[in-house]
């Protein structure tokens, strides 16, 4: 039976993140919280956040938008280990450089991130996309779905035919049609057919490909909790780096800042020390 529940994990790992300490610096901010509150709740130590870390099930909490979800998917990587470019070149270091990639779906409407999935340097764009639908819920409709031409494939155009969505991708420049008949493959042909006629610059204004800048807006909001993760261990890596996307949200009242907080702590249910 475990002692702190996952919200009260998440919550002190949200900490952490938002403020860059360490796991036994994060045990002491929070203990210091609950004395300002009056509070005389027990915190988790730094080994149990370590161990509970890699197998937490992190919430990303979302309000939802009215309508139709429109998804705009992008991708970036983002550093475990190796100095910095500027850092290695000027002063050299160690070899060993080790990339992580990062791919979000947010809502176009509230700018809030409802798919994440973390994978290694290795895996391509495209390959991840049906896993990022897969996270939205079959109830909610998916009203579009934009992504830049690297998720121009046959398997991705299906995905998102899959569950009713129209895709706004740009074909890429030696794109040839589709021979197969698939819903994906067809709505692909259409709008190879809409580039060649309009041409790509007047397409992306026709089409509403412009939006997807907001997504990319997103990838520097999550970059500035940090460019650098600490964790070694995948799974640690992977849940890690959920705790911060969950910390660039909004709570589901819509609050913000220390309203929010309070009220995530307050739903956190850590237990009174006996």
């Amino acid at each position: 039976m475990q002692t702190y529940s996952d919200t009260a994990i998440q919550t002190c790992l949200t900490m952490k993140v938002l403020f860059g300490m360490a796991l036994r610096q994060t045990t002491g901010f929070v203990e210091s919280l609950l004395r300002l509150v009056g509070l005389d709740w027990t915190v988790p130590d730094f080994s149990t956040l370590s161990r509970r870390q890699k197998t937490l099930a992190v919430n990303i909490p979302y309000r939802g938008s009215k309508g139709p979800l429109h998804l705009l998917i992008d991708s970036t990587g983002i550093k475990v280990e190796g100095e910095g470019e500027w850092h290695a070149r000027k002063h050299g270091g160690p070899k060993r450089r080790v990339w992580r990639k990062i791919h979000l779906g947010i809502d176009e409407e509230t700018l809030e991130i409802r798919a994440v999935e973390i994978t290694g340097s290795h895996i391509g764009d495209a390959p991840v996309l049906p896993d990022l639908l897969s996270q939205i819920p079959e109830d909610q409709e998916i009203g579009s779905v934009t992504a830049d031409g690297a998720y121009d494939t046959r398997k991705c155009h299906d995905a998102i035919a899959d569950r009713g969505a129209h895709a706004v991708i740009p074909p890429r420049k030696n794109a040839k049609p589709c021979k197969t008949v698939t819903a994906g493959a067809m709505a692909r042909n259409e709008a190879l057919r809409a580039v060649k006629y309009l041409g790509r610059a007047l397409w992306r204004r026709w089409s509403g490909y412009h939006r997807r800048s907001r997504v990319e807006t997103k990838m520097h909001c999550v970059k500035l909790l940090g460019q650098r993760l600490m964790a070694r261990d995948f799974d640690r890596l992977h849940r890690a780096r959920h705790t911060r996307h969950g910390s660039c949200g909004i709570s589901p009242s819509g609050e913000r800042g220390a309203s929010a907080f309070s009220r995530f702590v307050q739903q956190s249910r850590l237990p009174t020390r006996r």
